[in-house]
């Protein structure tokens, strides 16, 4: 991926269960996103969730500040709804 000087996209660092990736996106909330959409992609039936992903933006030094998205909210904004729903479930019931 390229990140070209004038645009507004940042590198993000994305990590759930038991995979991380670096993403180009807008904002912490897309990167979630297209991270989870990039793994379900790449690794199909063995791309694993947990309740949560952490979301860090990569700039000449990590930040200090961590971005958690609930998993159920990221599948939701992929419109992956009836998914959503089910990790809901799963969350509530932990």
């Amino acid at each position: 991926m390229i990140k070209l000087e004038d645009s507004d996209e940042s590198f993000y660092f994305c990590t759930t269960a038991n995979w991380s990736t670096i993403v180009l996106a807008v904002n912490e909330n897309e990167a979630a996103k297209e991270a989870l959409e990039c793994a379900q992609f790449v690794l199909e039936d063995k791309c694993m969730v947990s309740a949560c992903m952490r979301v860090k933006k990569i700039k000449d030094k990590f930040e200090d500040c961590d971005f958690i998205f609930r998993i159920d909210q990221i599948f939701a904004d992929m419109g992956m709804h009836k998914r959503s729903k089910s990790m809901s479930e799963i969350i509530k019931n932990l």
